[in-house]
């Protein structure tokens, strides 16, 4: 026995030996983790070149390993081989290595585990060379897909056309498309495309010319699409084999050349417009360009300004300095810095100019100098368009004057204009809108509370809901209303005005006139006190008349009508389609069946319908008219009036919308009062049923045998009576609270608390009656619901399941809850008397309905039950046997 030992030694030697040498990172180590021998690759590996490791521990050496390795090595000393394919290594620093490992145990000439072999192999690089393959395939097809370049494949020899992905995107074909050369033409509507294709893929067959086409296709679905075709051929032993090549989407940048192509064309017209001044100068300060208009203004020519003056030879010396000055305010603080240059700052600005012409005459111009930048923040000098504001300066003076006109119209005719700015809530308004309510302009500032205040009492109501309907609606109707002024003259004014949104549509102003009626008031008064009669003609004559030659299909209308359609002067050339011109799209239907009548019967009857305003607003009219005819009943002539009744109708509108209003109020009004007596029901319900457990817990008190019975059911007594405090309080709550609101007073509800409660409330009924209660709520613990209502849903069920028991059956409840079909379900099930639903079936929820002649019956439990539950938006129903018990569904909403 004294050689096995060398004979071990010389095995392990072996060992060593080999794995000294060995290509590849391996390490043998004994049963206690300490190396008996290492590879020079896996010194180099994990560098340790200048490391002596040789009979030292592997976690010494390597102090980074954490636990769950440790416990690898223990199973792997165990006899368990540990493989991993790939994995990440953290050596020495920041750098990180791919490694992959077999680790296993080696064996003795005794059979016997001696150790571990460690195999471990560096795959950094490629790993590192896989992750950029897959990193560059990802990068190139989401280029691709960016793109939208696709890729296809001919084979000539197999005669088989292959598409990418991105090529079906681009030709709007199924994936299970098959496209062919010949189907390939069928995208081409045109049969130059067609041919220019065929040339070019015989061109490739035959010479190996590149295939670079841009042509424009048809998809599948209809759309048209601008594409890039690029091939190129493969040749199999000197033969061409397949065409390979790509198709790329370029419809979005043809349309932004073309837009590109419009807007250059746009530009270009702008700077040969001879009716507007361009004029650039380069950084230092010359006159590079001159357009057509330029030279018609300012009379000199192109080619004696470009590269030759700078634009002081047409600019005032005084405006030229001021601009100077605004530039250095603007950019430099104020500070006057003679080296300061505004030239190379992004100056952008719009005023007016007096240009100087060649001839020495002046004309002002509203001109914009705009700084130019070559996109590298280099200033490459100015650009300035300029037009000629000379008329604009006449017609300004025009207006000026007009509004001295208007001012004294406005005092003739009693008459104010304003301007209600609502952001700021400030009120701007002509000098005679301060006569008409006696106050001077220096004497107060203007705001809609100031022209609220003089509002007479009585019409303040209704003026507030007009201006508040008006902002909401976006259209500002006449009102007219009463004022009082600070002497207690009280004046009858009109106000008209129109609602300004901005770009939100979102109201920002109100503009409008103001008219003192009061004498037009108590002159109309007078002559409707004077004769009702004459004033019905007056309003009769205030309509608009017309007159319809049918045979010459010549129309006439009067002045007002003009008025009613908004147009600016009166059309004499008019027939029958001038009329149609007006009338809604909507109603031309009931216009066309009304004069079929009219033809047929001979007569006009009442005709109402909508017309649209050359402005684009809608009005109402009712058109009246009377057919004359001649000896042949041929209509010759209608004539007749037209009203408009826009406001009439929208009154009208109006009234039906406050009806319905008052309808839905007087519904919900009495949907309280019914809840309001449900509730009643409720509270007396819920408040019998403590009072009966008392009763019950004092029959029994009074037949106990002994003290320690007496004491327990004292202690019920006071839980019970704890919880009849409770559902008082919580009942007078509920009074508080607005009654409908069921669902406004939800909140978490823990059904086995519930029950608790329940069992308590009922304590007596239940030692009286030897009750068994049993519930399972794991599928569904709690719900959210009004707490008053889950509470007598409890107490209703539970204590009919007691009350309702069947003699010599001891009563069994049984509770549980499940969600199913994304419904939440609670169910009670007893084993009492049951009910004849065959017999009491369509009245089983009915108020006061009682099935059995239970002294305690009183039909109110389960209407109130199911009153509660449908509140919340539930249901309720029942499945029952006479004599075997009931179970009781309740579906939440």
């Amino acid at each position: 026995m004294s050689h096995y030992p060398n004979k071990i030694e010389l095995q392990e030697r072996h060992y060593q030996i080999f794995i000294e040498q060995a290509p590849t990172a391996i390490a043998m180590l004994d049963k206690n983790m300490v190396y008996l021998a290492v590879s020079k690759c896996w010194l180099k590996d994990y560098k340790l070149d200048q490391q002596d490791v040789i009979g030292r521990c592997h976690f010494d050496v390597f102090p980074m390993i954490g636990d769950d390795w440790k416990k690898k090595t223990e199973k792997c000393l165990n006899g368990i081989v540990d493989i991993c394919d790939e994995t990440t290594y953290h050596g020495k620093g920041d750098s990180i290595q791919w490694i992959l490992w077999n680790v296993k145990p080696w064996y003795n000439a005794e059979g016997e585990i001696g150790g571990l072999l460690m195999h471990t192999e560096d795959i950094t690089e490629r790993k590192e060379k896989a992750l950029k393959e897959k990193k560059y395939n990802t990068i190139l097809k989401d280029t691709s897909d960016i793109a939208r370049i696709g890729t296809w494949e001919i084979d000539l020899l197999k005669e088989k056309v292959s598409w990418s992905s991105m090529v079906y995107e681009i030709h709007e074909a199924p994936l299970d498309y098959e496209p062919t050369i010949a189907s390939g033409l069928t995208f081409f509507e045109d049969e130059e495309s067609r041919n220019s294709i065929l040339l070019a893929l015989n061109e490739a067959q035959k010479r190996g010319t590149p295939i670079n086409l841009t042509l424009y296709l048809t998809t599948l679905k209809g759309n048209k699409r601008w594409v890039k075709v690029i091939g190129k051929i493969e040749r199999n032993n000197g033969v061409t084999s397949k065409i390979l090549g790509i198709t790329q989407d370029i419809t979005s940048s043809k349309k932004s050349e073309k837009l590109l192509n419009v807007a250059h064309a746009e530009l270009e017209a702008i700077f040969n417009s001879d009716s507007i001044v361009v004029i650039t100068t380069n950084s230092e300060g010359i006159i590079n360009r001159f357009n057509k208009g330029a030279e018609k203004l300012l009379g000199y020519d192109s080619a004696e300004m470009i590269g030759l003056q700078r634009p002081e030879v047409y600019l005032h010396k005084g405006e030229l300095e001021q601009f100077r000055n605004d530039m250095i305010a603007e950019f430099n603080g104020g500070v006057n810095d003679e080296n300061f240059n505004y030239r190379n700052e992004n100056v952008n600005d719009t005023r007016q100019w007096t240009y100087k012409r060649k001839d020495g005459s002046t004309f002002p111009v509203l001109s914009t100098v705009t700084a130019v930048n070559n996109g590298y923040s280099k200033k490459e000098g100015f650009i300035a368009v300029a037009t000629d504001i000379s008329r604009i300066k006449e017609v300004k003076n025009e207006l000026r004057r007009k509004n001295e006109l208007l001012n004294y119209a406005e005092q003739i005719t009693m008459m104010g204009n304003w301007q209600w700015d609502i952001v700021l809530d400030k009120v701007l308004c002509s000098t005679n809108l301060y006569d008409i309510f006696g106050v001077k302009a220096e004497d107060m500032s203007l705001k809609y509370d100031s022209y609220f205040n003089f509002v007479h009492p009585k019409d303040k109501d209704f003026v507030a809901k007009h201006v508040e309907n008006a902002l909401i609606i976006k259209r500002f109707d006449n009102l007219i209303h009463r004022i009082q002024l600070d002497d207690g003259t009280v004046k009858t004014i009109k106000l008209i005005g129109e609602i300004i949104t901005n770009s939100k549509d979102e109201v920002t102003e109100v503009i409008g006139a103001c008219q003192d009626i009061t004498e037009s008031i108590k002159a109309q008064e007078e002559l409707r006190k004077k004769n009702d009669l004459l004033n019905f003609a007056e309003q009769i004559s205030m309509m608009s008349n017309w007159k319809w030659d049918t045979v010459a299909d010549k129309v006439q209308w009067s002045e007002n009508f003009y008025t009613i359609l908004e147009l600016d002067e009166a059309i004499t050339d008019l027939n029958f389609n001038s009329y149609y011109r007006f009338v809604h799209p909507e109603d031309i239907g009931i216009v066309d069946k009304h004069f079929e009548q009219v033809n047929k019967n001979k007569r006009w009857d009442s005709l109402t319908h909508r017309i649209i305003t050359t402005s684009g607003k809608v009005k109402i009219i009712l058109i009246l008219g009377k057919v004359f005819t001649n000896e042949k009943n041929e209509i010759i002539e209608m004539i007749g009036t037209c009203q408009d009744i826009t406001e009439s109708k929208e009154a009208e509108q109006k009234i039906l919308e406050a009806k319905n209003e008052l309808e839905i109020f007087t519904r919900k009004l009495s949907l309280q009062n019914q809840q309001l007596a449900d509730f009643t029901h409720i509270t007396s319900h819920n408040l019998r049923a403590p009072v009966a457990n008392l009763n019950s817990l004092l029959e029994i008190y009074s037949y106990a045998e002994n003290e320690e019975e007496r004491t327990d059911i004292f202690n019920k007594f006071s839980s019970v009576i704890d919880h009849l405090s409770s559902t008082l309080n919580t009942l007078i709550e509920a009074l508080k609270a607005k009654v409908g609101d069921a669902n406004e007073h939800k909140e978490n509800i823990e059904f086995n608390v519930v029950l608790e409660n329940t069992v308590q409330m009922l304590s007596g009924a239940i030692l009286k009656s030897n009750a068994v209660i049993s519930s399972d709520f794991s599928k569904l613990s709690s719900i959210s619901y009004n707490k008053i209502y889950m509470e007598s849903i409890f107490l209703n069920l539970i204590g009919n399941a007691i009350k309702y028991s069947a003699e010599g059956r001891t009563p069994n409840i049984q509770i549980k809850t499940e969600v199913k079909n994304e419904k939440n379900i609670i169910t009670f099930k007893d084993n009492g008397l049951g009910i004849d639903l065959d017999k009491h079936g369509h009245k089983l929820f009915g108020l006061n309905k009682v099935f059995h002649r239970h002294p305690d019956a009183k039909g109110v439990g389960l209407y109130l039950t199911k009153t509660q539950i449908e509140a919340m938006g539930g249901t309720i129903t029942a499945d029952s046997e006479v004599n075997v018990g009931t179970t009781f569904t309740i579906i939440f909403n």
